[in-house]
């Protein structure tokens, strides 16, 4: 969609002038730097003035300028991963299917769950690796993990098509996005977001409950055991730790989700279930404080604290022997040797 269409477009649908709008966006765009497109920018105030903005004229947007919020979305995308069909009970005893499928174009890429009868669209091949496919009616929301994705509700859709647009191969999107390679940093230089790979020290591991109640179908948080989307369900534990990390010239506050954290404190969500929360805590901090850890993930803004948070998606211990050939191959680039 046209950056000027889209201005005049918010400019018409709310009271502000251009140059107040225009401010807003580049404001927006500064904070989410490398992560979108200025028209990407223009969806999100939008969405924050609580005002749906026109689609492109072809009814499709590109999959970098999704945000969560939007609604009747329509993209067009190549299959490039499909999970394994998972299985698990609901409330009423009936047992449910998940698959998740994930799409990309020359911009990005986003995953779009399928339930239930939706699964038969993997199960019986009409929708595989290599398929183009497009998105109707999606309804786009971040999950309690910080991930995008398009659910498609009662009204969405997703359908295998014929289309002479030019999208990248299978092998092109999986080396672009399930490859992705953090670049290793200070702290101190972090100063929007990205993804990073920081070395540092746990001087701070927050208390708390460790464990949520998670829904067994799209993973997001369970109230009372209720899913906001899938009703009542048997809910299900998963592990959230979150602690400071500091290199030396900063610090960074860290949450580590699921398998990540897992594999950090070397215990599962279901064993430390049952423990009370204090043990929890001294189980977690012995494994942790005051240690020296490698992070991996992504770098965005919190909406709790206002400041920067990793979303750790990799969690590695020291490695002497290979901290010291990275160092002596930046000694040689410095050099020249």
């Amino acid at each position: 969609m046209d950056l000027n269409f889209l201005i005049s477009e918010l400019e018409s649908r709310s009271n502000l002038k251009k140059d107040d709008i225009l401010t807003l966006v580049d404001k927006k765009y500064s904070e989410m730097k490398e992560l979108i497109t200025k028209e990407g920018a223009v969806y999100l105030v939008a969405r924050e003035m609580e005002i749906d903005l026109p689609e492109n004229s072809e009814g499709r947007i590109t999959i970098r300028n999704i945000v969560p919020g939007m609604r009747r979305v329509s993209i067009l995308g190549r299959v490039f991963r499909v999970s394994k069909i998972n299985e698990f009970k609901k409330s009423n005893g009936n047992t449910g299917r998940v698959s998740n499928v994930f799409i990309g174009d020359h911009t990005g890429f986003i995953r779009v769950p399928l339930w239930d009868e939706q699964v038969k669209l993997v199960e019986e091949g009409d929708i595989s690796i290599g398929n183009i496919v497009q998105i109707i009616n999606g309804l786009v929301r971040e999950n309690n993990f910080g991930e995008v994705e398009i659910s498609l509700g009662r009204f969405g859709a997703i359908i295998p098509v014929e289309d002479h647009v030019e999208l990248p191969s299978v092998d092109d999107l999986s080396k672009m996005f399930l490859n992705i390679l953090s670049e290793r940093t200070e702290i101190s230089n972090i100063v929007a977001g990205g993804n990073f790979e920081i070395n540092g020290t746990v001087i701070q591991l927050f208390r708390g409950n460790f464990l949520f109640d998670v829904c067994p179908m799209c993973g997001n948080k369970v109230e009372i055991n209720k899913c906001e989307e899938h009703g009542d369900v048997i809910p299900g534990h998963a592990l959230v730790i979150s602690l400071i990390l500091d290199d030396g010239t900063g610090d960074l506050r860290c949450v580590l989700f699921r398998e990540v954290a897992e594999k950090a404190c070397g215990i599962t969500a279901t064993e430390l279930s049952e423990f009370d929360a204090e043990k929890r805590y001294q189980i977690i901090s012995e494994k942790l404080f005051g240690k020296e850890f490698i992070l991996s993930g992504r770098i965005k803004k919190s909406r709790m604290y206002d400041n920067l948070e990793m979303m750790v998606n990799e969690f590695k211990d020291i490695n002497p022997l290979e901290e010291s050939k990275k160092l002596v191959d930046e000694i040689e680039l410095i050099v020249g040797g």
